[in-house]
């Protein structure tokens, strides 16, 4: 009998020792996630990833973590505040940009961009009521450097608004290379 306990409590401690390196591995290589990653840690992601950005030529789309902040009547009300994911791009060969968002400079109606130092800025002419006022331009910026997205309206009288704000990095559409 003391042979089968001694058996038993090896195998369990083996088997335990295997599931928690496994459990390690798996976290490592990202396919699942035990921890949850800090601030640091995802500002060195997109450290790593700035020099490739800024010397990006051609069309880049990137996934951007955002917070939106909506009023819910007039422009001094009360925002409601609601976290989302959105999609933008750049084409720096065609000076163009777009996001997909409540806001947006769609793809099929893409604002005009313009590079300052390491960051796209995205705008383009608007002409419609929204929180009681009229709004005259729609424009974006995302830091290349950073990942760092704010999105913001002008209005008639030239106040401005920031309405989203978050962080991108860049993604890959298939086929992937």
């Amino acid at each position: 009998m003391n042979k089968h306990w001694m058996a038993n409590v090896l195998t369990a401690l083996l088997t335990m020792l295997l599931l928690g390196a496994l459990g390690w591995l798996a976290d490592d290589q990202g396919w699942i996630h035990i921890t949850t990653p800090t601030v640091a840690a995802r500002d060195r992601e997109l450290d790593s990833a700035a020099p490739r950005l800024e010397k990006e030529k051609g069309p880049a789309n990137f996934i951007c973590e955002v917070t939106v902040s909506t009023p819910k009547g007039e422009l001094k009300s009360e925002p409601t505040v609601q976290s989302e994911f959105l999609v933008a791009g750049l084409d720096q060969e065609a000076k163009s940009g777009w996001y997909q968002g409540e806001y947006s400079i769609s793809e099929s109606r893409k604002g005009a961009l313009r590079m300052e130092g390491g960051k796209a800025i995205v705008s383009r002419p608007a002409m419609y009521e929204r929180f009681g006022k009229m709004i005259t331009q729609e424009e974006f910026s995302l830091d290349l450097t950073d990942g760092s997205f704010v999105q913001t309206l002008t209005f008639k009288d030239g106040t401005r608004r920031h309405m989203i704000k978050g962080i991108c990095a860049k993604y890959s559409k298939a086929p992937f290379q």
